[in-house]
């Protein structure tokens, strides 16, 4: 199936921000794409609007006055209409707990203040995208009932519309590995796995070191190659039942099925010096890239989330004693 064309005209936004001049600056460039555009600037103002008005997608700021982010997203989600509506958080509020508690009250993505134009864009593009996948599938189950006999061709664009859903909603569209939602359910079901089987498994946490600096002298084109390169150094140095995501940023997450800390530990230590020697190039610019590693593995005791968190304490420890190590979470 061809992919669905988004006509910005006929697409309706509502920005959401209790301060004029970002809503003026997210507003400067959704209108130079053309999209149709209202704002909102407390709570209780959203809820109106949302009862006399239909919007395709919600820009939302989280600290929001009377009414934060979260709560807006909650009881806008209670409206059976806007239960398929993409709400993105626009926020510099991004600790690990925002983010998560963001997803859990019903966004679908978010974007770090202050961004840039061209990101804010793309991601609304996509979730439009998305949003026109998911009412192109209703439509065509739809027909299927009513056409049995015409059911055949239909169903193969089913299926292809479906796979495509699937990319948009399980990988991460820049380097193509799982995105962060996809991996918390593998991570789920390697934790049930090893439970009933009495299976270890590690999880490697890693993270380019200084990549700030490159985005910041380099461009952000020039970061977003190096996050590719570095992806695919991952998928090729792991096994076919490893899975690879893309944490968030620049921090990417990888799952060891049946494997201990020594293991997980090897191959931290072989992808580490994989990646300082590999050459990383911007234009005729050659760069020097090294990552740090935390590792954890299932014991009895733990949940998944334990072994998560403890991969994360191990990346930080590797992080604040000089960066470009590997380190095993230790009690």
């Amino acid at each position: 199936m061809e992919k669905q064309h988004i006509d910005p005209q006929n697409r309706s936004i509502l920005i959401v921000d209790d301060n004029a001049q970002n809503i003026q600056l997210v507003a400067s460039h959704l209108k130079e794409e053309g999209y149709r555009i209202s704002f909102s600037q407390t709570g209780r103002d959203v809820l109106n609007k949302i009862k006399n008005a239909s919007f395709d997608l919600i820009l939302l700021d989280i600290m929001m006055p009377e009414m934060d982010g979260f709560e807006i997203c909650t009881r806008v989600r209670q409206h059976p209409e806007y239960k398929e509506v993409p709400i993105i958080f626009l926020t510099a509020k991004i600790d690990k707990e925002s983010i998560v508690k963001g997803f859990e009250v019903g966004a679908v993505d978010y974007i770090l203040k202050p961004f840039h134009g061209a990101e804010l864009l793309a991601r609304i593009r996509t979730h439009l995208e998305l949003k026109a996948y998911r009412e192109k599938v209703e439509e065509i189950n739809i027909q299927l009932n009513k056409e049995i006999l015409k059911g055949i061709k239909m169903q193969e664009e089913l299926e292809e519309m479906n796979r495509r859903l699937y990319e948009k909603a399980t990988k991460d569209a820049l380097t193509g590995l799982f995105n962060r939602r996809k991996m918390t359910d593998l991570i789920e079901y390697e934790y049930d796995r090893a439970l009933r089987n009495q299976l270890p498994f590690s999880v490697i946490i890693t993270d380019i070191d200084h990549f700030k600096a490159v985005n910041d002298t380099h461009g952000h084109d020039c970061g977003d190659e190096v996050l590719q390169e570095v992806s695919q150094i991952l998928t090729s140095m792991t096994r076919k039942q490893d899975q690879a995501s893309r944490w968030g940023g620049e921090e990417f997450l990888l799952l060891l099925p049946e494997t201990d800390t020594n293991g997980a530990r090897t191959l931290a230590e072989k992808i580490r010096t994989k990646i300082e020697q590999s050459s990383y190039f911007c234009g005729k610019t050659e760069l020097n890239i090294t990552m740090t590693f935390g590792i954890s593995s299932f014991t009895d005791g733990k949940t998944d989330k334990t072994v998560i968190k403890e991969a994360d304490i191990a990346l930080y420890e590797g992080k604040n004693s000089g960066r470009n190590r590997c380190v095993a979470y230790s009690e």
